[in-house]
This record gives C-alpha cells, structure tokens and sequence, in this order.
C-alpha cells in the first residue's frame, strides 16, 4: 500500500488519497496483466513440449516399424537369420508353439496340400524335409512336410483352419506382415512379396489361411525391380 500523504489540508488530503488508491488499482492491475501474460507463456512451452514429445513418439514407432517389420499383425516366432532354415530338431516343442501337437498317426478328417517356395534374389531357398515331424519319436503334427519338394500336408483328425503362421513356426522361421527370417519388406532396399495362385496378396503372412493345392511362392528382392511370381506349381507331378 501506498503511505496516505497528511497536508494537514483536509480537502487537499482526501484527494491525496483518492490519487493514492488509484495509483494502487493501477498497480495491481498492472502486476494481474503481467501474471495472466506469464501464464500464457508457460501454457505455450508446456504445448510445445507435449508436441515435442508426441512427434519424437510417432517417430520412434515409425522406426521400429520400419526396421522389425509389422509388430501389430499375428508373428510366427522363431529365427531372424538369413536361410539355409533346416528344420528344427525339437519338432514337438515348435508344434505346440505353433497351438499343434505331435500325434502318433494321421488324421484323416482333413486332408489338404499346398506348394511353398521362397527365393531370395531369385535363388531358391529349400522348405526342409519333416517340419512338423518328431524324427526321433516317430510322431507328426496335423501340419508338416514329407521332403524338400515344397509339398505342405494338412492331415488333421478334425477340421479346422491351418495357417502360414502356424507353418512357419513348426520349420522356426520368424513370419511378420513384411517379414520372413532376416528380410523385412522396406529395409536395406529389400522386398518381400508374397503370391498365392500367381497374384499377389496382401493378407498378413501369417494370417494367410491354407487352402487345398494352393500354390504359394515367397519373393524377396532387393532394389527397385518388381517382384515376379514364378512359374506355377505343376501339381500332376506331385506325388
């Protein structure tokens, strides 16, 4: 406050301090403006500092992304290594990762084919001979291969839905949407393409449902060619 000035003139005091009152309103005033001016600043850097936040959030996802390929989509877990993949010795444990078991014999309620390949750079990469097959104590999965021609056997003893991802599992092989093993579609210039009967899909791999004498080929490349899909599968030569 402001000291009331005393003139010993009583008019002349009164109006001492009215002055005096308004200079304290102007004053008050003044200090509310700057507090209101100082809290709209720190309002704006807190804003920016969210937005900061946000953007460098979105971009570490994108990254992530970008370089593990589609962490959103179901994944086939197993190896992130380029191939040769053989099929892996403890067939009863990728089963069951798979949601399969070893059983002792076939199943014969649902009996399905379907031809796999994969390349990389046009050179072949070899589907192993008994994935899904437990060697050593002579039992099978539902889903598994006979030998190395590509020939994927559904034998199931009841009838349900059998699926890439499952596959990929069994043989230990990681499958994402845009990944297979080491190569992830977009990274260090590669492609990878899938095609199932000759056309291109753009189901989530592991999502891809097997269907009888489907023909799917997995291509990767690297540069700016588009990816071909081979030759189809010539089933007459199945055996």
């Amino acid at each position: 406050m402001f000291p009331i000035r005393r003139t010993g003139n009583r008019k002349e005091d009164v109006m001492a301090t009215k002055t005096d009152r308004r200079e304290e309103a102007r004053r008050k005033a003044a200090d509310r403006r700057a507090e209101q001016q100082r809290s709209r600043t720190r309002r704006w850097w807190l804003l920016g500092a969210a937005v900061v936040i946000v953007l460098a959030a979105v971009t570490t996802i994108t990254v992530t992304a970008l370089t593990r390929g589609n962490d959103t989509a179901p994944t086939a877990s197993g190896v992130t290594a380029a191939p040769p993949w053989p099929a892996p010795a403890d067939a009863a444990a990728r089963a069951k990762a798979a949601g399969l078991e070893v059983a002792g014999m076939e199943g014969a309620a649902l009996h399905t084919h379907q031809h796999l390949s994969v390349s990389v750079d046009a050179k072949p990469v070899a589907v192993p001979a008994n994935i899904g097959v437990d060697v050593q104590r002579g039992g099978m999965s539902a889903l598994h291969t006979h030998d190395t021609s590509g020939i994927v056997h559904v034998e199931s003893a009841k009838v349900q839905p059998f699926t890439l991802g499952q596959l990929f599992t069994e043989w230990n092989v990681t499958l994402r949407d845009g990944q297979v093993g080491g190569y992830v579609d977009g990274r260090n210039d590669r492609h990878v393409a899938v095609f199932v009967n000759g056309t291109r899909t753009t189901t989530p791999l592991p999502d891809l449902e097997l269907q009888d004498q489907q023909d799917i080929a997995i291509v990767i490349t690297r540069g700016s060619g588009t990816p071909i899909a081979p030759a189809p599968f010539d089933w007459s030569t199945a055996s």
